[in-house]
């Protein structure tokens, strides 16, 4: 996906007259519900409901958004992107998903191995 796809892909996630992402627009880009977000990012839901401009909220959010964009670097029509990471195993986290990766705490590392499958050294 080109740095432009991208841009937008992150601006359609943008709160309307703020620069934080929405909880809700990501929610929806994801096909979960907002409590179901709550637990990937590690907050309690009601935080993500009356908090969404946190630092742990917005913070958690970005990391997600990267693990989506770094997916679409490999996988460029973001519809299959989000299917990589929502719903493909992955053997080198016990074949689970980059999701769930993230939901453990783990974005640094799904991160690394979508940079990793990117440049063609793990696959």
């Amino acid at each position: 996906m080109s740095p432009q796809l991208i841009d937008q892909f992150v601006e359609s996630l943008r709160e309307p007259g703020t620069s934080d992402l929405s909880p809700a627009l990501m929610a929806a880009t994801l096909g979960v519900a907002q409590h179901d977000l709550a637990t990937v990012i590690g907050v309690h839901r009601n935080t993500l409901r009356l908090h969404p401009e946190s630092f742990r909220v917005q913070e958690s959010l970005r990391g997600l958004v990267s693990v989506v964009a770094a997916a679409a670097q490999i996988q460029p029509d973001v519809t299959k992107a989000l299917f990589l990471v929502k719903n493909t195993p992955v053997e080198m986290f016990g074949h689970r998903t980059l999701l769930q990766v993230v939901r453990d705490g783990r974005t640094d590392e799904a991160l690394a191995y979508l940079r990793s499958i990117s440049a063609g050294f793990v696959g």
